[in-house]
């Protein structure tokens, strides 16, 4: 037989398909249906097991939640009360007392699943303490004391309120928070409610200020009523167990084994195989098949259960019988057999429609696209084209017929799109002829000329219809044209000014000529103005990106500076502080000694001021002395304006206290310094500070243009800050537009245009007023207005040197005299300055400490690996190479979590007080530090501990 005739013939092709696919899928639904069903029965039950305990653990995990919530919202209502009432400068009220104890009272009427929500304050943490607080309300005050404790009960629908034994501070539930700090989960024990003794678990919660401790919130839950939530759990009949990662029974439904340890080992004698230990002692989730003595199989699932997020100490046990999961998917098998056969079923059927499909369907289609041709139709492409057999020789046929038919449609279409684009074609294009008369223009070309109608343009040339200065232009440029087109085929030009005699005017046109193939010269003209204006001004703002760069890189290397020299200068006060605490008071070199904390105390307050410029401050605002912002100003500033500028700073007494950002305040002054010395008329010149009540709204010569930038509210508490200077003034029309982002009279390459926008936007956000006042040969004063705050006023840093958190310390304070230490400690100390590491070896080991000095990180976490040294704590510096100071507190306190760790920085960007207690440290010291102060903490912090 033929090959030809085999691959042709329509029948063997029926057989080549529907065969060999009736067999392979008949083949396939038995193989599937013998080897999966089971498979996908023991997934299901296994997802569907690992689910349920899912669910469960869940589900108790959120009711023993719900209740932790309760003394925790009590703790942080204590904390934001104290925090409030610490930052108005006023201690606590009854008022505040009275709110806890409604709090207390809702939580209790909410939710009496609760047995006892309380919460005990330290003594004067709520406002002083007295008897005849109790005499006035029981509760706010304790009997006898006044100091504030309450003890809230909820039982048969009625919440009773009262006050705890006089010995409750001293119970584990209270001192456990109170010297950890944090939330602590006490072990079963035994306490009275309303007189009945009650087995409880407590949650206790510490109410924190910063590091001061304002009392401690706790919430007593009772153990039976919890065994009973876990009775009421009992997924597919089966009872649940919950066991902890040291293996023991935190609950099971046998009484007898609660508070048991488990047991371990092979053989159904045993609760867990040797190999579920790792997954017990991690709290981790996992499934298996295990036998019992009577030979009925069971399956165990676990999940862990937390009782606050992240916990994972506990871990929910389900062992379910086999023939109970497998109940739900008993019809599992039934139905894949089922739909096997019914695949079979369709199989017959797809037999009779393969043959619809092969034969008559290709001819019917090949059929309506005959008549879509004869329609006109030229866009569908014919089917059945890869049919290896007549019908697809038909196919290929007429579709190279109807691609011809296509091509000459799309043909006529392009010219169209073609013609329509250039019409509406932003670019003038022109075809002219060799001797530059017009042959045809699109709609651009027209208006580019000044006129409305081709046939005013069609035959004539474009220096017709431009002024004779344009035209002189075009009629210079044609001699350059035509050599450039008859050497490389294009020219390239553009035409400065140019107007047409109807008045239009443009600025730059680019012109782009070339030789057509049928003799002419296409041109294209286009209008660049707005181009070249761009680009001027990217150059500008190039040159501005450019000098504002230069500032950062200033203010790092200020930073940097800093940073390095407030290890010099710490070790320098260290051991002059050394030499005072050594040397007879009469003795002249103490004087000396003494000569040199002062000037070093100069010299930090320098540097604090040079830190307060490089730092990248986020804008947070504090209540700080309205002088302070004038006082921490003057030292940079009389260092940024030459000695011949006489720069006077004038403060009014008792102004009220400001909440603002100093070190933004500190770039305002900077920024209107700078920019009043720049506007002097000669070599000197007088600037003028002044912060004083000024009267609202300003007043101003009369001959003075004035421009309100931003509106200050009249009446409200205020202070003025105002910068004057004699120099030469601004124009009127530039008075409003000073503030603007890259405005600026300095000239090029002088001046960004950013500083008194940074003015403005800084004094905006801190809801200031700004006024300018100015006139040409006479001057500028500028008047910011700044809310206060009522009260007293507040003098020199002494509210900074209030708030100060105890975690921080810091400062070159003239040391006293040792005292000998409480303890001997082994100290470890890590810092790449050799100079501080040899003076912290002085300082602790006069304090008969046991020092070691180490320069290199890496090196430290060595000698913290080596048990037989002991140490008790470790003082770090922050920015050394390899490895910065939190990371090695953090590699130590995963080694010893009991490790007393300190750190210490000259100048850091990314690293603050919150950071550092984040980290891990204990405490944390800004360079040059007062080794006194050093020492004094780290036996406080070992005294504590111990």
């Amino acid at each position: 037989m033929d090959p030809r005739m085999i691959r042709f013939s329509l029948p063997m092709r029926l057989l080549l398909v529907i065969l060999p696919a009736a067999g392979v899928m008949l083949g396939g639904m038995i193989l599937v249906t013998l080897h999966l069903s089971q498979r996908v029965v023991e997934r299901f039950i296994n997802d569907y097991g690992r689910d349920t305990a899912q669910r469960e653990a869940l589900a108790i995990s959120a009711g023993i939640q719900e209740e932790m919530t309760l003394a925790e919202g009590a703790a942080r209502l204590v904390s934001a009360l104290a925090a409030t009432r610490e930052r108005e400068g006023v201690p606590p009220t009854l008022a505040d007392r009275r709110q806890i104890t409604e709090y207390l009272r809702q939580a209790a009427a909410l939710h009496p699943e609760a047995v006892g929500i309380w919460f005990f304050a330290e003594p004067d943490a709520l406002g002083p303490d007295g008897a005849a607080l109790a005499a006035q309300d029981p509760l706010v005050g304790m009997a006898g004391t006044g100091r504030y404790a309450l003890y809230a009960t909820s039982q048969e629908g009625a919440v009773r309120l009262q006050s705890p034994p006089a010995d409750f501070d001293a119970q584990d539930y209270y001192t456990r928070a109170q010297r950890s700090h944090r939330l602590t989960i006490l072990p079963v024990h035994i306490f009275p409610i309303q007189g009945v003794p009650t087995t409880l678990v407590s949650h206790a919660f510490p109410a924190m200020v910063g590091d001061r401790l304002i009392g401690v919130a706790g919430v007593d839950l009772d153990q039976r009523q919890r065994a009973h939530i876990y009775e009421g759990h009992h997924p597919f009949g089966a009872p649940i167990a919950i066991i902890n990662t040291f293996g023991v029974w935190g609950y099971h439904p046998d009484p007898a084994r609660l508070g048991s340890a488990a047991t371990f080992g092979d053989g159904p004698d045993y609760q867990f195989t040797p190999g579920e230990r790792v997954f017990v002692n991690q709290a981790q989730p996992y499934s298996l098949e295990r036998r019992l003595p009577d030979g009925s199989r069971l399956r165990r699932f676990t999940w862990p259960v937390d009782l606050f997020p992240g916990e994972g100490r506990r871990l929910l046990v389900m062992d379910v019988p086999l023939d109970r999961l497998a109940r739900p998917f008993a019809g599992i098998r039934t139905a894949i057999l089922m739909a096997g056969l019914l695949c079979a079923l369709l199989l017959s059927g797809l037999m009779v429609l393969a043959v619809r499909l092969i034969v008559a369907r290709p001819l019917q289609r090949l059929q309506a696209g005959v008549d879509g041709l004869k329609r006109g139709e030229y866009d569908r492409t014919l089917p059945d084209q890869n049919c290896p057999d007549v019908i697809g020789d038909l196919a290929r046929g007429l579709e190279d017929f109807r691609q011809t038919l296509v091509e000459r449609d799309h043909l006529r279409r392009d010219l169209q799109r073609v013609a329509a684009c250039i019409e509406v074609a932003h670019d003038a294009i022109y075809m002219m002829s060799r001797d530059y008369t017009v042959l045809y223009a699109n709609g651009q070309a027209l208006t580019l000329v000044g006129v409305t109608d081709g046939e005013t343009l069609l035959g004539k040339r474009i220096s017709q219809f431009v002024t004779p200065e344009t035209a002189a232009t075009l009629a210079g440029l044609r001699q350059q044209i035509a050599a450039s087109l008859a050497h490389t085929g294009v020219w390239t030009g553009r035409v400065d000014n140019w107007t047409t005699l109807t008045g239009h005017r443009i600025e730059a046109v680019e012109f782009t000529a070339s030789n057509d193939a049928g003799g002419d010269i296409l041109v294209v003209a286009r209008d660049v103005s707005e181009r070249d204006r761009v680009e001027r001004e990217r150059q500008i703002l190039q040159r501005q990106i450019l000098q504002q760069d230069k500032l950062e890189t200033v203010g790092r290397l200020a930073g940097g500076v800093a940073h390095d020299f407030n290890n010099l200068l710490g070790a320098i006060l260290g051991y002059a502080g050394f030499l005072v605490a050594d040397l007879p008071t009469d003795s002249p070199a103490r004087g000396y000694a003494d000569r040199i904390l002062a000037v070093g105390a100069s010299a930090k307050e320098l540097v604090r001021q040079i830190l307060g410029f490089a730092r990248i401050d986020a804008g947070v605002q504090e209540v700080v002395p309205a002088r302070a912002i004038v006082d921490d100003a003057q030292v940079v500033l009389r260092s940024t304006v030459p000695a011949t500028t006489r720069l006077t700073c004038m403060t009014e007494e008792g102004l009220p206290p400001l909440r603002a950002n100093q070190t933004q305040m500190m770039q305002v002054l900077m920024n209107l310094v700078i920019n009043a010395h720049d506007a002097r008329r000669g070599e000197t010149g007088d600037i003028t500070i002044r912060l004083n009540r000024g009267p609202l709204p300003f007043t101003f010569p009369d001959d003075w243009a004035v421009a309100d930038i931003l509106p200050a509210p009249v009446g409200a508490p205020h202070v003025v800050l105002e910068v004057t200077d004699q120099g030469t003034g601004l124009a009127p029309d530039h008075l409003s537009r000073m503030f603007e982002p890259f405005f600026t009279t300095k000239g090029q390459d002088k001046g960004t245009g950013l500083g008194l926008a940074n003015v403005h936007s800084i004094v905006k956000a801190h809801g200031g007023g700004l006024a300018v006042a100015s006139k040409l040969g006479a001057g500028t004063v500028i008047c910011i207005t700044l809310p206060s705050l009522s009260g007293p006023s507040l003098s020199g840093r002494s509210m900074a040197a209030g708030t100060a958190p105890a975690l921080s310390s810091g400062g070159a304070a003239t040391p006293s005299p040792l005292d000998p230490a409480p303890a001997r400690l082994r100290v470890l100390v890590v810092d790449d300055t050799e100079a501080m590491g040899e003076l912290l070896r002085e300082g602790l080991t006069r304090r008969g400490h046991d020092v070691t000095v180490c320069g290199d990180p890496q090196a430290a976490l060595t000698l913290l690996a080596d048990q037989t040294r002991g140490y008790n704590a470790l003082i770090t510096d922050q920015t050394m190479p390899g490895m910065t100071g939190l990371s090695l507190i953090h590699a130590a306190k995963g080694r010893n979590p009991g490790l007393i760790c300190v750190l210490c920085t000259g100048y850091s960007a990314n690293v603050d007080e919150a950071t550092a207690r984040a980290g891990g440290a204990d405490a944390f010291f800004i360079k040059p530090l007062s080794v006194k102060a050093l020492i004094d903490r780290l036996d406080t912090l070992y005294g504590t501990r111990g």
